[in-house]
């Protein structure tokens, strides 16, 4: 049944609290000066099934949904904010043509747009064109395979910036033709230091964004609780460890396994703040849920918001896991994907 959910707000004012950066470069947060409980309403969509809506990407007066699961396409151009179907493209496949897997999609303007494919190791590039109603592949850009299975991007003015999972870099520069120029950083561990290999790196495993207005590249840890923020302008990086630390896990014959906490799932770096997609439930308590029969919740429903240098503003607290967002700061306005409702799409006043 399709709900119409009323919007509603809730602020509760919170005593701060942030240290300093440690001796190892580190800022520890344990909350947020304020907590704002908020409800959204759904949106409906009836030209497409989803079957695991992922991701949402919006550029002026276009947007993308990204399915993981789909049955024929994994993706999906909306107008915005009205949310009229445009086109489908990414043919779910194994043919020369066809899409593997998809593991981010990017406008880098509105008629242009960067998806990964992480199976094939390829970024492709597509041109939408909403008065034809239709998505080209333009060009496919294969990366160097020492680049191992990259499972995030961004598309810079010139380069592409990639997270690294050897354990040797943070993240690398990769050149238009798919050549690492650059390996940036290090794992800001404090436990680990000595042992910087390939179970480190996959426990590390981040979801990232970049804002070009500002030169503001930050990444979010999928285990533990980790923030980092890389001004690329001035070269100048914030490492923030909130209340769970840095991702726990075991490591076995070269592979890691988790067993702390699932952390961030989506940030987006906006022109003034950072947000970033929170989850929190530990392996632990997922394991209680299949013990059970019952499914674990899938996404997170806290919506961490820190300024540009690392100091937390506010936490939102959602009605709903949600899978992925969008922050659309003209309209003041969430946009999220969800696995838990009726309508995939949930928008939230903020």
């Amino acid at each position: 049944m399709k709900r119409i959910l009323s919007f509603l707000s809730l602020g509760v004012s919170l005593l701060f609290s942030c240290t300093g950066p440690s001796e190892t470069g580190i800022s520890h947060y344990n909350q947020f000066k304020e907590e704002k409980n908020i409800t959204g309403q759904e949106v409906s969509l009836d030209s497409v099934f989803y079957r695991y809506l992922y991701r949402v990407a919006i550029k002026e007066n276009m947007a993308i949904l990204m399915d993981l699961h789909p049955n024929e396409y994994f993706y999906h151009v909306y107008s915005y904010p009205d949310w009229q179907f445009i086109a489908s493209f990414g043919k779910r496949g194994e043919g020369p043509e066809e899409v593997l897997s998809a593991d981010g999609v990017r406008f880098h303007s509105p008629d242009s747009i960067y998806t990964l494919d992480a199976n094939r190791m390829i970024v492709t590039r597509w041109t939408l064109s909403p008065e034809a109603k239709t998505v080209s592949r333009v060009e496919d850009i294969p990366l160097n395979k020492s680049l191992i299975r990259s499972l995030d991007f961004y598309r810079t003015d010139k380069n592409f910036l990639i997270p690294n999972y050897s354990g040797e870099c943070r993240y690398h520069e990769v050149s238009h033709d798919g050549q690492s120029i650059q390996d940036i950083g290090e794992i800001p561990t404090e436990e680990h230091k000595e042992n910087r290999n390939v179970a480190l790196a996959q426990a590390w495993r981040t979801f990232t964004d970049y804002n070009p207005k500002n030169n503001i590249y930050a990444l979010v840890t999928q285990l533990g609780e980790v923030v980092e923020i890389h001004n690329l302008k001035t070269g100048k990086q914030i490492v923030l460890y909130g209340p769970a630390g840095e991702p726990r896990y075991k490591e076995h014959k070269g592979e890691s396994f988790p067993n702390g906490i699932k952390g961030f799932t989506d940030v987006q770096v906006t022109d003034k703040y950072i947000y970033a997609l929170f989850d929190g439930m530990s392996w632990e308590e997922r394991h209680q849920y299949y013990k059970r029969g019952e499914e674990a919740p899938n996404g997170g429903h806290f919506i961490y918001m820190f300024d540009l240098k690392g100091k937390p503003i506010r936490k939102y607290i959602l009605d709903k896991n949600i899978m992925g967002f969008e922050i659309d700061e003209k309209r003041n306005m969430l946009i999220a994907t969800c696995a838990e409702s009726d309508e995939p799409i949930i928008l939230y006043n903020l």
